[in-house]
């Protein structure tokens, strides 16, 4: 109950009883700090960095003004100008019937019957196969990876305070795998459970990067697919599993048979040629030569002929002492005595130091 002072009720809400300079005070320091606060909203929202393997596409009001490189930039503050940052350099990959961790591999469980099923596929001869792949993709066109597909999906939750979207366009990835699917499920729809599962796995993939790449083109997705491969391509239960690697087993080992038999053909036909080249190139020497020989003995005969019937004594003479000179060279050493003089031999004994029965042997002649 007020109290009477002065002969007046007191009013406790009395404005004379306000100390106005405190008000004035911390109103002062309000104002600087939300000055400060808006100064570093201000700052940090118009300066921005690009990273190394990204590129910035610059917006007005929804509208494409500027592209930058990797770097420190500045820009209006948000929400006048957005910046997205395209990762143009980095490598991406999706991973297609398995998620892979770091340090390890694992396929999809098959309570994510989604993932799973992205892997099991009908063939064309109407079985059923498990095929893992993956895609590796780089953004070439950051304008049409951008708004082409999907728009600016990502302008939501991942807007940071700087006004910088780090994650431009997430529908980019679904898309590539839709197609990415649908190219795999019919390239192994038309193919057979054996050539899905052995020799046609490469050749799989080929055709698949590049059916991948004109759908991707003809979207204007803005994106170049480096490369697809197959991970694993198997059965999908155990059994038929074992059944399908006895028969891998089987082609390898054929194909390992017929490698060897090329490889030791291709070893011995080069080898049979080379002697036969040699032979015949030996006998073509010997055929050179022989006519040789026997146009010099010709040559030597007639010029014989000549001279005979020039002298034919004298001729024949020389021929038969030549005849003589190459026959007793060949003999050896023999000592000829005429029967007339047989007296004397007893004390000529000319080859008893040399050997004994040699000259008994000439003395009996």
């Amino acid at each position: 109950m007020p109290s009477n002072y002065g002969g007046r009720p007191q009013n406790p809400f009395d404005l004379n009883d306000i100390q106005w300079d405190q008000v004035l005070r911390w109103i002062r320091v309000a104002s600087v700090v939300a000055v400060v606060a808006l100064l570093l909203f201000l700052a940090q929202s118009m300066f921005y960095s690009i990273e190394a393997s990204d590129e910035g596409v610059v917006l007005r009001f929804g509208k494409h003004v500027d592209t930058v490189q990797p770097g420190l930039h500045w820009k209006w503050p948000w929400p006048i100008e957005t910046v997205y940052e395209v990762p143009v350099q980095r490598i991406q990959v999706l991973n297609f019937g398995f998620k892979s961790e770091p340090g390890r591999r694992t396929r999809f469980a098959s309570t994510n019957a989604k993932d799973l099923g992205v892997a099991e596929m009908l063939t064309g001869d109407l079985n059923l196969g498990l095929v893992e792949w993956i895609v590796q993709y780089r953004v070439k066109d950051s304008m049409q990876y951008m708004f082409k597909v999907g728009g600016t999906e990502g302008i939501g939750p991942d807007v940071l305070p700087s006004g910088v979207v780090s994650d431009p366009n997430p529908a980019v990835p679904d898309t590539i795998r839709d197609v990415s699917e649908s190219v795999m499920r019919k390239l192994v729809g038309d193919s057979s459970i054996d050539y899905v599962l052995t020799i046609g796995r490469d050749q799989i993939a080929k055709d698949a990067e590049k059916l991948i790449q004109e759908e991707l083109d003809g979207f204007e997705m803005g994106v170049d697919v480096v490369t697809v491969k197959l991970q694993t391509t198997s059965p999908p239960t155990a059994k038929v599993q074992d059944a399908f690697q006895e028969v891998n087993r089987a082609r390898q080992q054929k194909e390992r048979v017929i490698n060897e038999a090329r490889g030791e053909r291709n070893s011995i036909i080069p080898a049979a040629r080379g002697d036969r080249d040699r032979a015949i190139t030996e006998a073509e020497g010997y055929q050179n030569r022989i006519v040789l020989q026997t146009t010099g003995k010709i040559n030597a005969f007639l010029a014989q002929l000549a001279e005979y019937e020039k002298a034919p004594e004298v001729t024949r003479m020389r021929l038969y002492l030549e005849a003589m000179e190459k026959i007793l060279a060949a003999v050896g050493d023999i000592t000829i005595i005429d029967e007339s003089v047989r007296g004397v031999l007893p004390l000529l004994n000319l080859d008893q130091g040399a050997n004994p029965n040699a000259a008994a042997k000439g003395a009996k002649r």
